[in-house]
C-alpha cells in the first residue's frame, strides 16, 4: 500500500502565525475565507493557494480528535508566546498533522547528531526508501526542506547539502508538556523514559529541559520509576 504524502509546497512562518491566531474565533467556512485572503498577497495562483490553505488548516483546525486538547491549549498560550516559541509550536502541530513531515524530520535529526552537514540526496533517498520511489515524494521532500530552511532551522550550503543552524533555546516550561504528548504521539508510543524526550531527532533544532517534577502535576501524564535511575513518563488518557 502506498503511503500517502500530502504535505506537497513550502508553508511560510506568517501564514502558520495568522492561522493559529484566527482559528481561536472563526468558523471552518470562514477560515477558508480568511486565509484564501490573507494569502492572496503571497500566493498568486488559485491551485497553490488551494493546497496551502489545507495544508494551514490540516496543522491548525481540521486536527484528529485525540489532538484537540493538545490543539486547544496551544492555541490559548499562543498570543502570549515568544516568536521561538511560536515557532516550536508549528513544528509540534506540523509533525501531528503530518506523518511525511515527521519521518523526514526525525530522519534528519538523527543524521544531524551523527554529522555537520546532510546532504540533500541522501535524505532524498531515505524518504524514497520510506515512502516509495515516485516524483510525489521528490516534491515532498523538497516542501519540507524548503519550509525548515525558510523557518530557520537549518541552511543550504553550495554543496547541496544542508547545516544544522544554532539550536533555539527553549526556556518556558509552560511548553515541556507540550512537546512532551507531540513525541510520544508522534512515535505511537503511551510510555518512553523522560531522558529520551531530551535531545529527541523529532525536535532537533531546539534546546529544553524537561523535568519529572513538572509533568508530574500535569493530569495528562503518569511518571513512574523503573529501577533506580530510570523515570518513565507515561500519557494518561
Amino acid at each position: 500500500m502506498v503511503k500517502p504524502v500530502g504535505f506537497d509546497q513550502k508553508i511560510m512562518l506568517h501564514h502558520l502565525d495568522f492561522t493559529a491566531n484566527e482559528a481561536r474565533k472563526l468558523s471552518r467556512k470562514e477560515m477558508y475565507e480568511a486565509l484564501d485572503y490573507f494569502l492572496r498577497n503571497d500566493i498568486q495562483g488559485a491551485k497553490s493557494r488551494k493546497n496551502a490553505i489545507t495544508m494551514l488548516m490540516k496543522i491548525w483546525y481540521l486536527v484528529d480528535e485525540e489532538i484537540i486538547p493538545l490543539r486547544d491549549k496551544a492555541l490559548e498560550m499562543f498570543p502570549s508566546l515568544t516568536k521561538e516559541e511560536r515557532l516550536l509550536v508549528h513544528w509540534g502541530m506540523t509533525i501531528l498533522a503530518y506523518p511525511f513531515f515527521k519521518d523526514l524530520v526525525q530522519e534528519l535529526g538523527k543524521l544531524f547528531r551523527l554529522q555537520d552537514e546532510v546532504p540533500s540526496a541522501v535524505i532524498g533517498r531515505k524518504m524514497k526508501e520510506l515512502y516509495g520511489d515516485r516524483r510525489r515524494v521528490e516534491v515532498a521532500t523538497s516542501a519540507v526542506l524548503t519550509s525548515i530552511k525558510t523557518w530557520g532551522m537549518v541552511d543550504l550550503l553550495k554543496s547541496r547539502s544542508y547545516k544544522l543552524r544554532p539550536k533555539i533555546s527553549i526556556t518556558s516550561t509552560d511548553l515541556n508538556p507540550f512537546i512532551t504528548e507531540v513525541i510520544l504521539r508522534a512515535t505511537n508510543v503511551t510510555a518512553m523514559p523522560i531522558d529520551l524526550l531530551h535531545n529527541h531527532a523529532l525536535f532537533f533544532p531546539f534546546s529544553f529541559d524537561i523535568s519529572a517534577a513538572e509533568l508530574r502535576n500535569n493530569h495528562q501524564f503518569r511518571i513512574n520509576r523503573q529501577g533506580i535511575d530510570i523515570v518513565i513518563v507515561e500519557l494518561s488518557s
